[in-house]
C-alpha cells in the first residue's frame, strides 16, 4: 500500500506493537520479520485519512524514509545502560530527520533518575517527550492548562491528528455547525485571548502579516499551509486593533472555507 507511514520503534520488546494497538490500528498479515504493519483509519471532525503504522524493536531496520511522516520511539528507562540504549537508534533517527512528528515516549515512574538525561536527549534530537505516567491528582485543580494536557497514548494520537497527512480527505461543509452559520464573533474572541510569547522574529511577523493581507486581498491559500500556520496567524492577529482583528478573523474563516473547496458566496453575510 502506498500510504503515509508512522514508524513506532521501541527499546523494549513488544512495546511498539502495544502502542500501535492502543492507537487503534489493525494489524496486517505480512512476512516481514523485522517490521510489523498496522492499518490506521483516522477520522475526526476535520478530515479522514488512512495511515500505515510500522513497528519494530530493531534499530538497524531499513525503511523508506520518504514515506515516513512521523517517528515515535518508546524508551524503557529500566535499561541499565540508560540513554545509551537510545544512541543505538541515532542512525535511524538521522535518516528520518525530515519526519514532521518526532516523539520520545516513556514512563517517568520507571526510573526517575534518568529524567534529566532524557530531557537532554530530546533537546539534542528535537523530539517531543511524552510521559505515559499521568499523576492521579493535580495540585492546582484551577489550572485548566494542566487539566487539559494529554499524556501517553492520548497525546500521541493528538499529535498525529494534528499532522497534515498528504492523503487527507477533508470533510468540507460537514465541519460547519448544523445551522450552517459560522460565528465570526467566536473566532474574534479566540483571537483576543491569544497571549504572545515573544519568540517570533520580525521576519516571521512580516511573513504572517503578508499572509493575512494576501487573504484579505482575495488570494487563494493552500489548506495545509493555513492549517500549519493557524496558531502563528492567531498570535499575529492578536496584535492588531480590534476592528482589524475582527476583519482578519472574517477573512481567516473565508480563507479556510475556500481552501476546502467552498463557495465564498455561501458564507457571505453570515456574521450579520
Amino acid at each position: 500500500m502506498n500510504l503515509p507511514r508512522v514508524l513506532i520503534a521501541s527499546t523494549a520488546s513488544g512495546k511498539a506493537d502495544e502502542i500501535a494497538r492502543d492507537i487503534g490500528a489493525k494489524e496486517l498479515d505480512t512476512e516481514d520479520d523485522a517490521v510489523n504493519y498496522y492499518l490506521w483509519d483516522i477520522e475526526n471532525k476535520y478530515y479522514k485519512a488512512q495511515v500505515m503504522l510500522c513497528t519494530t524493536d530493531n534499530p538497524l531496520v531499513k525503511i523508506d524514509s520518504e514515506s515516513v511522516e512521523a517517528l515515535i520511539i518508546y524508551y524503557d528507562g529500566r535499561l541499565e545502560n540508560g540513554t545509551n540504549a537510545l544512541d543505538e537508534w541515532a542512525p535511524l533517527i538521522s535518516s528520518l530527520s525530515e519526519a514532521e512528528v518526532q516523539i520520545l515516549a516513556w514512563d517517568s515512574t520507571i526510573q526517575r533518575g534518568n529524567v534529566e538525561r532524557v530531557l537532554e536527549w530530546c533537546a539534542q534530537y528535537k523530539f517531543e517527550l511524552v510521559d505515559f505516567n499521568r499523576p492521579e491528582a493535580v495540585e492546582n485543580q484551577d489550572d485548566s492548562e494542566d487539566e487539559n494536557e494529554k499524556h501517553g497514548i492520548d497525546r500521541i494520537v493528538e499529535a498525529l491528528h494534528a499532522h497534515t497527512w498528504p492523503n487527507m480527505d477533508l470533510k468540507g461543509c460537514s465541519t460547519l455547525p448544523e445551522s450552517g452559520c459560522i460565528d465570526i464573533a467566536e473566532v474574534d474572541e479566540q483571537l483576543q485571548g491569544v497571549h504572545l510569547n515573544g519568540i517570533h522574529s520580525m521576519s516571521q511577523g512580516l511573513q504572517l502579516e503578508h499572509m493575512l493581507e494576501g487573504m484579505m486581498g482575495g488570494e487563494n491559500a493552500d489548506f495545509g499551509e493555513l492549517f500549519g500556520q493557524l496558531l502563528a496567524m492567531k498570535e499575529h492577529a492578536a496584535t492588531l486593533p480590534e476592528n482589524q482583528r475582527r476583519a482578519a478573523a472574517e477573512e481567516l474563516v473565508t480563507a479556510f472555507w475556500k481552501a476546502m473547496g467552498g463557495d465564498p458566496e455561501e458564507i457571505d453575510g453570515l456574521d450579520q
